[in-house]
């Protein structure tokens, strides 16, 4: 399962980073600013989302593998 979130997550970083540039100059009223800020937001939410995810998933295997030790079948 880890290996898998890495290499979604390193699939990510790559494709993200080939998309998003900076816009000439920083001007914001050029008419890529708009699209690129949007980008790196929604990588950064991205980010969050997957970790949050991540996480869960973490919690719900101990939780199962807690219940599979009290077990006695």
């Amino acid at each position: 399962m880890k290996s898998v979130f890495t290499t979604m997550l390193f699939s990510c970083f790559v494709v993200m980073s080939q998309i998003a540039q900076a816009h000439p100059g920083h001007d914001h009223s050029h008419w890529s600013s708009e699209p690129i800020h949007i980008l790196t937001m929604s990588a950064i939410g991205g980010l969050i989302v997957s970790g949050l995810i991540y996480k869960q998933c973490i919690r719900r295997r101990k939780k199962f593998e807690q219940k599979d030790i009290n077990h006695d079948a």
